[in-house]
């Protein structure tokens, strides 16, 4: 059976295998990307492994060749018998860890991060009693940016003057006078 399942993050392609013999349901929660650089593929893989170290129920698989990325569960039908909710709760399982790691992959492939990094943001409810909440830079007080001052207009340089001399008070011409 295939159908598509909407996540917080996208649509995901997912199938639902029974094995020939009736034994076992595989539940398959595909990743809508592909890794479409081969260069990256083995850091990807390693995302992968850190990403299933951290998982109880089902695992993710990557093919090394296309590139593609999925979430795997079996479950195991015992004498031919399974409960009803089996089926929808693998599904909800998978689901919820294929939209958990969706992050992670992008993180990875496309802002930088490390594999090791980007499961870590992933899984932050996980750690929360490793991770310390430090005081971040010290805020400046909030101080009000003040309007800029209005410009005064320039005056412009006033006409040079003509050199005068000042008139002698009954002096004699050239005693007490000074050119200006």
């Amino acid at each position: 059976m295939h159908f598509s399942a909407v996540g917080e993050h996208c649509e995901y392609p997912v199938e639902f295998h029974i094995s020939s013999g009736g034994e076992y349901i595989i539940t398959k929660i595909h990743y809508p990307f592909r890794v479409p650089d081969k260069k990256l593929r083995p850091s990807v893989a390693e995302l992968v492994t850190r990403a299933n170290h951290g998982l109880f129920y089902g695992k993710f698989d990557m093919s090394m060749d296309r590139g593609t990325i999925c979430f795997r569960e079996v479950l195991t039908i015992d004498k031919g018998e399974f409960s009803e909710q089996s089926v929808p709760r693998a599904y909800m399982i998978g689901l919820g860890s294929v939209d958990r790691y969706f992050p992670a992959f992008m993180q990875h492939m496309y802002a930088g991060y490390t594999p090791e990094d980007a499961v870590f943001h992933s899984e932050l409810d996980t750690h929360a009693e490793i991770v310390e909440d430090t005081q971040g830079p010290k805020v400046k007080p909030n101080t009000t940016p003040q309007p800029p001052k209005a410009a005064t207009p320039k005056k412009s340089p006033a006409p040079p003057r003509k050199a005068r001399r000042k008139k002698s008070e009954g002096k004699k011409p050239g005693q007490g006078e000074l050119p200006i």
